[in-house]
């Protein structure tokens, strides 16, 4: 039986439709589509539970939006739980292509199943944000250290931070079936002091573009199934930057031109590709 935040994160890899909708039907849908079917227990349990369904959709579509995503849904009765995609706005004409492409993204992420390929997920993330190094690291005991990158910054002035300087990533990709716990950021603080201060033995991981830069230093997670609130305080109290599947999927859709991927199937074909490339580096 599916737990309500992964019935919530199913949602967001429906493809968007017309009309209104009432939350019973978009979780039985977002069901059969993550299980093949739904039975008559799941059809008790939304029933059930619509209202907090309703309240728990809300509550991380607006989170995303306030993180700089694009909102899902309109939530058009609340008396009746009742909502509709949100693919027409008259201040960005191709949004209802970018929710396409997000639902076909958190879709394909979805599908993964080896946390290797989570991982190339994560190095696919920087390079779609611009990054100008790029490196996946090997297999093995890496101190959680998954990928580094430089990605550009933008700033009035080049005293803080600059285009061609950018920021450097210290990211970790974790493909867990739960929530980030506080321990894993707190282990991530480790190695942020070891890197800061230069640990000997670190110093075969970090490519020497990484350690020549004077870049700032960013932590950057992106968790599958998002984070405890206690890993949340902890990374912002640290300055890290928290997405989850969602937040991996909107970049995938709307940074960068997609007008080459039509559809499901050859966003499909798009991420593997690029996958593969990564691999190939």
């Amino acid at each position: 039986m599916m737990k309500r935040p992964e019935i919530i994160r199913s949602v967001f890899s429906l493809p968007p439709a017309e009309g209104e909708f009432s939350i019973d039907a978009v979780c039985l849908k977002a069901i059969e589509k993550s299980l093949g079917k739904y039975t008559m227990e799941h059809e008790e349990k939304v029933s059930k539970y619509k209202r907090a369904l309703y309240a728990e959709l809300k509550a991380a579509d607006y989170a995303h939006h306030a993180s700089g995503g694009i909102m899902s849904f309109n939530y058009v009765d609340e008396r009746f739980y009742k909502l509709r995609w949100n693919t027409l706005s008259k201040g960005d004409k191709r949004i209802g292509k970018k929710i396409r492409d997000r639902s076909a993204a958190v879709s394909w992420i979805e599908s993964l199943d080896d946390s290797r390929n989570y991982e190339y997920l994560g190095g696919l993330l920087m390079k779609k944000l611009g990054a100008s190094k790029l490196f996946i690291t090997p297999p093995g005991n890496e101190f959680g250290i998954d990928f580094l990158a430089i990605v550009p910054a933008f700033s009035r002035s080049n005293i803080f931070v600059s285009k061609n300087k950018g920021i450097r990533i210290v990211g970790q990709s974790k493909l867990y079936r739960s929530a980030v716990s506080r321990d894993k950021i707190q282990s991530f603080n480790d190695v942020m002091s070891s890197i800061r201060n230069n640990k000997a033995e670190l110093i075969g991981i970090l490519p020497a573009w990484f350690r020549s830069s004077s870049a700032p230093i960013v932590g950057f997670f992106v968790a599958h199934s998002g984070y405890q609130s206690g890993a949340k305080i902890s990374a912002e109290q640290n300055g890290y930057t928290l997405i989850d599947s969602l937040g991996a999927a909107e970049i995938i859709s709307c940074c960068g031109k997609m007008d080459h991927v039509k559809n499901a199937t050859e966003l499909d074909r798009y991420l593997w590709r690029e996958i593969a490339e990564l691999k190939s580096q």
